[in-house]
């Protein structure tokens, strides 16, 4: 059961600085102005802490097939928030992060071949983004990231 139950397109009801770790999984995608929610995001985390997001991949069928759905992400969506990336100088916001980790999670019952083929993928995900997103698609994308704070 939840603790407290909100809309995210709204200013949240938590203090700054409040949590040690936000968990955001399948929420993302739901919302209409992204920017203004990674900005709550960034406020109501510590400095230093961690952010975990799950969202839909951009070939994903199953983003496609869901009508709730507004956004889907690539590995470099979050590159607006990431300080000396090359998209970061546009200023969308000042909110901040460290990438720690974007990856493709593979299924809780991949096999050999299959887990060899998302570690290959992990590796190699930007090659795989510009070349193989649509013959091999993936549907969960997965971010780690640190709230960088003075």
């Amino acid at each position: 059961d939840a603790d407290v139950i909100c809309n995210l397109e709204v200013a949240f009801p938590f203090c700054n600085d409040s949590f040690d770790v936000i968990i955001g999984e399948h929420v993302l995608e739901h919302i209409h102005n992204l920017i203004f929610t990674i900005e709550e995001i960034f406020r109501v985390g510590k400095p230093g802490g961690r952010v975990i997001i799950e969202v839909p991949y951009f070939s994903s069928v199953h983003y496609f097939q869901d009508p709730t759905h507004v956004h889907s992400f690539t590995a470099h969506t979050f590159d607006y928030f990431i300080s000396d990336t090359e998209v970061s100088k546009f200023d969308y916001s000042q909110a901040r992060f460290l990438l720690l980790k974007v990856e493709f999670p593979p299924p809780r019952n991949a096999g050999f071949i299959k887990r060899l083929m998302f570690k290959w993928i992990n590796q190699h995900i930007d090659f795989y983004e510009k070349h193989l997103a649509y013959l091999l698609p993936r549907h969960l994308l997965r971010f780690e990231l640190m709230i960088e704070k003075p």
